[in-house]
């Protein structure tokens, strides 16, 4: 072969890997630009799928919003309910197309001839309807039914009822010195706060109202503050308190029926329904009471039995007496069909050791509907 056609075959070989190098890294170059438009829709695609879901779920919160502005939140003590704006909502419950309000009928027809206490008030509480009233708005002195307002406004204040407190003796000393009733705690005992609160609810301890309010508020004068500025809260028009026990002091006054939206108030909150609800209570043990105290209730002591012939029962109540006020009771009740009632009552005649407020109270309650 000649040298010219030599050079010439190698140099189409030469040609030809080039050529074949050049394929191949075009095919190369294909594939890196395909793998990058693949990634690029593949990130695309998941750009669009957040946006589209972001999207659904604005929709839906906004559903779920729209649905819920009819409700509006009250406050019932301990707990929190929802109540509806919109008077065409019905109770899920119904059968029958009808409104959550319950149709209770009329009140009822109370006799009070035979009853004792010139001052009444009587209110069924699920619609707030009046059942009596007799002077409910005249002036009394409301002696230790003041104390519903003193274990309220404590309850309130007070984060941790299990906190203790340790008696001085000032307590029982000044109660003595009043000549008020005490629950018997004594100097340098420590109590549990809450049985502080039962010790003024059920015997009426004097001794127990100082100690919370030297725990609540450092005196009674700023405790007092805080039950006028309750008072105020509620809507007790016609009630100004100067102390937390109900002593006598014509300054300190109110009338049946603040006392009696005080109550209706007061049952709201869960602990005090129950204290206000108990019959007798042991405190817990100290070093001044091994076997703590035992407190009964002022209302039940007196009380053959807190179920009356009718079927209603006497839930709860506070009594009150002293030389002016006369005697007067402040109570909640239900009807054998499980309605509540309150009623409040003042100024029955009758000394220390006389029950005509109990008694008023089973003479109307007995006159409750049956089942």
């Amino acid at each position: 072969m000649k040298p010219e056609e030599r050079d010439y075959d190698e140099n189409r070989e030469e040609r030809k890997a080039r050529k074949a190098r050049e394929r191949a890294l075009k095919r190369k170059i294909l594939l890196i630009i395909s793998s990058i438009v693949i990634v690029l829709a593949i990130i695309i695609v998941l750009v669009l799928v957040i946006l589209l879901k972001g999207r659904i779920d604005a929709e839906n919160n906004q559903i779920g919003s729209e649905a819920v502005t009819s409700l509006s939140m009250t406050y019932v003590g301990d707990k929190t309910v929802f109540s509806s704006s919109d008077e065409n909502v019905t109770s899920n419950s119904s059968t029958n197309g009808s409104t959550e309000t319950e149709d209770l009928g009329p009140v009822p027809t109370i006799d009070i001839s035979n009853v004792s206490s010139p001052d009444v008030y009587m209110v069924r509480v699920k619609d707030n309807a009046q059942v009596l009233d007799q002077n409910s708005t005249a002036r009394i002195y409301p002696a230790s039914m003041t104390k519903i307002m003193t274990v309220l406004v404590a309850i309130e204040h007070i984060d941790d009822l299990s906190a203790t407190y340790t008696f001085d003796g000032t307590e029982f000393n000044t109660a003595y010195a009043q000549g008020a009733a005490t629950a018997g705690f004594e100097a340098g005992e420590t109590v549990p706060v809450l049985d502080i609160l039962y010790g003024i609810m059920l015997p009426s301890g004097a001794d127990a109202c100082y100690a919370i309010c030297n725990y609540v508020a450092g005196s009674e004068a700023d405790f007092v503050t805080l039950m006028n500025q309750k008072a105020q809260e509620i809507g007790m028009t016609s009630t100004n308190f100067v102390n937390a026990t109900g002593l006598q002091d014509e300054n300190h006054y109110s009338t049946c029926q603040d006392m009696a939206k005080l109550l209706e108030y007061a049952v709201k909150n869960e602990t005090f329904k129950t204290i206000f609800s108990t019959h007798i209570y042991t405190t817990k043990a100290t070093s001044v009471h091994s076997a703590g105290i035992a407190l009964s209730s002022t209302t039940f002591v007196n009380l053959a039995s807190s179920t009356l012939d009718n079927g209603a029962t006497i839930v709860g109540g506070k009594t009150g007496y002293t030389d002016e006020a006369g005697h007067c009771l402040a109570s909640m009740a239900t009807d054998a069909n499980g309605v509540e009632y309150i009623l409040v009552t003042a100024g029955a005649a009758g000394d220390v050791n006389a029950t005509p407020h109990i008694n008023d109270a089973v003479t109307i309650y007995s006159q409750l509907p049956a089942a």
